[in-house]
């Protein structure tokens, strides 16, 4: 009989989940097995139904997670299922994230602004109905997270990962993903102050962000282009001004 590694960690998943923020809160903790080898590499997660209500939480909730352990490369999902992926290829990309931990914000601005616009073209040369629906999904939650700064650049970061998903492009996916660490701890950390004192500017992100999709629905790459240059531009100066 095939052992069933998630029933044998459901209590850890499940405890003192809260009331906000549960999806971060169990993506944290699948993250936390999948690294240390809990949850193997291979295994086949079972039906969302059934984890749903062997975890106590809605479908929506439970795919929200899911949604950011397949972006950061925990897991890889497909008709087939949902497995959990090598270890080898989730820390493969180390070396680069200890070199963009050391940057300082100037460097990372700037690294943005050179990466993100060409990842914003190729997306919308590429993007599948699927990753369309990724990017709008987390579109529509950064627009219910208005009001809620740390949710809003939560659901900023994802929309961000699930463009740099839709060029399919293992390079600048991967390179996102290892900068997306030191993004937190530098730019998104300048951002939530930045956001905490202008109001305004989180309208002006999602007018920006809706033009963004708008352009990958339509496949038009220029757009997507020069709509990303100026959305990480608006961003480089809210973080060094306010």
């Amino acid at each position: 009989m095939e052992r069933d590694y998630l029933a044998e960690n459901v209590a850890y998943l499940t405890k003192d989940l809260g009331k906000c923020n549960i999806s971060q809160n169990l993506f944290q903790r699948f993250k936390e097995l999948i690294m240390g080898g809990v949850l193997p590499a291979g295994y086949m997660l079972p039906n969302e139904n059934i984890v749903s209500d062997m975890l106590k939480v809605g479908r929506s909730t439970l795919r929200e997670a899911y949604t950011a352990l397949a972006v950061f490369g925990f897991i890889k999902r497909s008709k087939a299922g949902t497995f959990i992926n090598e270890i080898d290829n989730i820390v493969n990309i180390a070396p680069f994230s200890i070199t963009v931990e050391n940057s300082d914000i100037g460097d990372l601005l700037e690294f943005r602004y050179m990466l993100e616009a060409e990842t914003a073209s190729y997306a919308a040369k590429r993007a599948t109905p699927e990753d369309i629906a990724n990017i709008t999904f987390c579109y529509e939650k950064m627009v219910e997270s208005k009001h809620d700064v740390n949710l809003f650049v939560d659901y900023d970061t994802m929309f961000h990962l699930q463009v740099s998903a839709a060029t399919h492009n293992n390079l600048l996916i991967s390179t996102m993903i290892a900068a997306k660490e030191s993004f937190e701890k530098g730019i998104r950390l300048a951002l939530r102050e930045s956001l905490t004192q202008n109001p305004r500017a989180i309208d002006v992100t999602l007018d920006l962000h809706g033009k963004l999709l708008d352009a990958i629905k339509n496949g038009d790459y220029q757009t997507a282009y020069a709509v990303m240059r100026e959305h990480i531009s608006y961003v480089n100066l809210t973080v060094k001004y306010g």
